[in-house]
């Protein structure tokens, strides 16, 4: 598993993991987006490298910190599924 790599297949991996960096979003990029909104890259459980970068959802955004345990949650959009977090 690494960028650019040719050896693409999906594997299964933990819907959980940490929040390793995040920031707090105040500029609104569209009329339907809620700010301030929490943008956070999450280490993947047992997926060593493996990052997902989403939303953190379900709490206020200042309540988000370093090291918060997540779980993947996924948002439907016609035939596409957005995975976003929410701490647990």
């Amino acid at each position: 598993r690494h960028c650019l790599s040719e050896n693409v297949v999906p594997e299964a991996v933990a819907g959980t993991g940490v929040i390793d960096t995040y920031t707090l979003v105040h500029q609104k990029w569209h009329p339907a987006m809620p700010v301030p909104c929490v943008v956070a890259r999450v280490a993947i459980d047992g997926a060593e490298g493996v990052y997902i970068t989403s939303n953190i959802l379900g709490c206020e955004p200042t309540d988000v910190d370093f090291g918060d345990r997540v779980r993947v949650t996924f948002e439907q959009h016609d035939d596409v599924y957005v995975p976003l977090f929410e701490k647990i």
